[in-house]
């Protein structure tokens, strides 16, 4: 009886092959060659699953935002106002090993998304879909009397900002991005729109 091969668990095998090549050598380092040692399959196998490089490459970045998408879920749960705003952004910033891997990736493909269409689609729609996770978290939090009445979408905007930076120095290894010097870049955001000193 022919074995039965589980497609999306070899393309997720190839993918996470991928992105452990991404994270050692960046973009321009990965190779369909290289790539097929890596996953554990020939050069021709590959093409069963993926139709080249580019494809592989789209599937690795947005394998990135799905799985900082279900972290987001699996925290926020029922929470809202700015415990569900906190448990949002920590599950974006590099914050972990997990996290800090899954930036390099990012930033890496970025220079991939300036000229792929459907890369830089993924990216743009994320970014817009946290930004406005956030500002809904804000308004909640306005709405519970904790911050005071601020324009929701500036400030979702200004976090986000703060976040996409945090990736690019944290991959950079600079020394000011510890977790207690990440979080508190966030609590100065929010410590300036409070509505009184108690949370």
């Amino acid at each position: 009886m022919p074995k039965v091969v589980d497609r999306d668990e070899r393309r997720h095998t190839i993918v996470a092959a991928a992105w452990r090549l991404i994270a050692a050598r960046g973009i321009d380092g990965v190779n369909m060659r290289d790539l097929a040692a890596e996953a554990g399959y020939t050069n021709g196998a590959l093409s069963r699953y993926f139709s080249g490089k580019d494809e592989i490459l789209r599937a690795a970045f947005e394998l990135v935002l799905e799985e900082t998408n279900s972290r987001i879920e699996s925290s926020v749960r029922t929470h809202r106002g700015l415990k569900a705003l906190r448990k949002v952004c920590v599950e974006i910033m590099p914050l972990t090993e997990e996290t800090r891997l899954e930036a390099r990736i990012a930033i890496s493909l970025w220079q991939r998304a300036l000229t792929d269409r459907d890369m830089e689609k993924s990216n743009n729609d994320i970014v817009g879909q946290w930004s406005s996770r956030i500002a809904a978290h804000l308004a909640e939090a306005v709405e519970d009397g904790v911050l005071r009445d601020i324009d929701v979408d500036v400030h979702a905007s200004l976090i986000m900002t703060t976040i996409i930076g945090l990736q690019v120095t944290a991959v950079l290894g600079h020394s000011g991005t510890s977790r207690k010097a990440q979080l508190a870049l966030i609590d100065t955001i929010l410590d300036g729109c409070r509505a009184n000193t108690s949370v």
